[in-house]
């Protein structure tokens, strides 16, 4: 049982609410007493002092007879002890108690004082509380204000083994321990509340958990607060979400590559059985032709090993300061005898402000003749195709600009996927396999810079990357 979080916390939040409730209980009972016991003293004080001033009366009426012990019994009952008159030679002038009427008080070193009744003295215990409650004993005068004695408190012992308490503290007491239990009975029924509000959303998640190990990637719990259990289930939406989305693509690559992979193998196999069987000779045409689609099938998975390792963050790069303008010059010369054969004009124009950026040189080159490629393609004969580099702070932007058709504003968010092609009736051959610019994303992503593509159609498309300027 105590394996449950719900268990775990609730025997927690008791735990510690009954510490707390003993412990409040506790200090409060000693405050109490504490408090009760010096209001105790102070009354007695001043019920002392209120006896002492009524024998001081008598005495002034009625002469020094005037303190008997009836008297002083019947003065004493209401103060709960015994009293003492003590003349200034230590005889006892007077006793409420017949125990104490043969008792006499001597004074000791220090101003201590001890009752003698007889041969046998008073506990030790006893002295000290009486000397502890009365420091100045009130003195009983009579009319010439001479003194005829003072007046000692003597306290009334319980029997051996009977404890007496205040019938007060008794009841306050017992109001306190009432009260801790009733908390605590209100602490477990809000730790109940509470437990079910706070762990409801972790079942809920745990459910979904469950759903999305046995394979369903569409369970998702509700994020209903700001706190840390929503936190947690945004986090799960968003991992369910990206697991989701790459079972998605995982499959539609998987989908594509043995499409693309299908079309040359098929080939390959038809020719090659086709030989085989005798209906075609092995002449330098038809092994040229195979020998085509064994480079087409080398490029797709050199360009599907290369787009992999850049997904993973696995792809090296030997970065240093490279100029712009020397990169662009090299991709331009790659491509130029394509473009005069398509009678495509390549124009290119860098400011003089842009600094060399920190990339690959190697890895750049390929961006910008994946881009330049892509822009031959779709760009008629006689176009142009613009070439730019400017400074955008400590950054350099560079710009590939064609004369073509354009994109469709449908199709502007996923030319950079994997085997997207924007005229699905394009082939291999007169496409591609749909991987450069996915390739030219990746390269540029794990450059640390970014790139997208804009256009109108009619009227051409822009593909734009920002890279990061090398350090002066």
């Amino acid at each position: 049982m105590l394996r449950s979080l719900r268990a775990r916390l609730l025997l927690l939040t008791v735990a510690i609410a009954g510490a707390a409730l003993v412990s409040a209980v506790l200090v409060s009972r000693v405050a109490v007493r504490s408090e009760f016991r010096q209001l105790e003293r102070d009354d007695r004080g001043r019920g002392l002092e209120h006896v002492a001033e009524l024998l001081s009366e008598r005495a002034q009426r009625l002469g020094s007879a005037a303190a008997s012990d009836s008297v002083l019994a019947r003065l004493a009952a209401p103060l709960g002890q015994d009293l003492l008159l003590v003349a200034p030679d230590g005889r006892v002038l007077a006793a409420s108690s017949p125990e104490l009427a043969a008792a006499r008080v001597e004074s000791g070193a220090g101003g201590r004082v001890e009752i003698v009744n007889g041969q046998r003295r008073a506990g030790a215990l006893a002295l000290r509380r009486v000397l502890l409650m009365v420091h100045s004993p009130p003195e009983v005068r009579d009319r010439d204000h001479r003194l005829l004695g003072r007046l000692y408190p003597f306290p009334r012992e319980p029997a051996p083994g009977v404890r007496v308490e205040s019938p007060f503290l008794l009841a306050v007491e017992r109001r306190l321990w009432f009260a801790a239990l009733g908390s605590g009975v209100l602490a477990l029924l809000l730790a109940l509340a509470l437990s079910r509000r706070i762990l409801g959303p972790i079942e809920t998640l745990k459910r979904a958990v469950r759903r999305l190990g046995s394979g369903d990637l569409t369970p998702r719990v509700p994020e209903r607060s700001n706190d840390e259990i929503g936190e947690l289930s945004r986090a799960f939406n968003a991992m369910a979400g990206s697991l989701e989305r790459n079972e998605t693509l995982r499959r539609a690559l998987v989908s594509d590559v043995a499409h693309e992979l299908r079309t040359p193998l098929t080939h390959l196999r038809c020719q090659i059985e086709a030989i085989q069987d005798g209906l075609q000779s092995a002449d330098p045409a038809t092994l040229r032709s195979l020998h085509d689609e064994t480079l087409l099938l080398a490029r797709l998975v050199d360009d599907l090993h290369e787009l992999a390792l850049a997904e993973a963050g696995q792809l090296p790069l030997h970065r240093e300061p490279v100029p712009v303008a020397a990169a662009l010059d090299a991709a331009l010369a790659a491509v130029r005898a394509r473009a005069a054969e398509r009678g495509v004009t390549l124009r290119h124009e860098v400011a003089a402000a842009v600094r060399d950026v920190d990339a690959d040189p190697g890895r750049l080159g390929q961006v910008l003749r994946n881009l330049l490629d892509n822009a031959l393609t779709h760009t008629p004969p006689g176009g142009v195709i613009r070439a730019s580099a400017t400074r955008a702070g400590p950054e350099v932007t560079i710009a590939i600009e064609d004369s073509g058709p354009g994109i469709p504003a449908e199709h502007l968010p996923h030319v950079f996927d994997r085997f997207y092609r924007v005229d699905p009736s394009r082939s291999r051959t007169s496409g591609g396999a749909g991987l450069g610019l996915a390739i030219v994303r990746q390269l540029i992503e794990a450059h640390g810079g970014e790139v997208w593509a804009e256009s109108e159609p009619g009227r051409g498309a822009r593909f734009t990357l920002r890279l990061p300027a090398a350090s002066s």
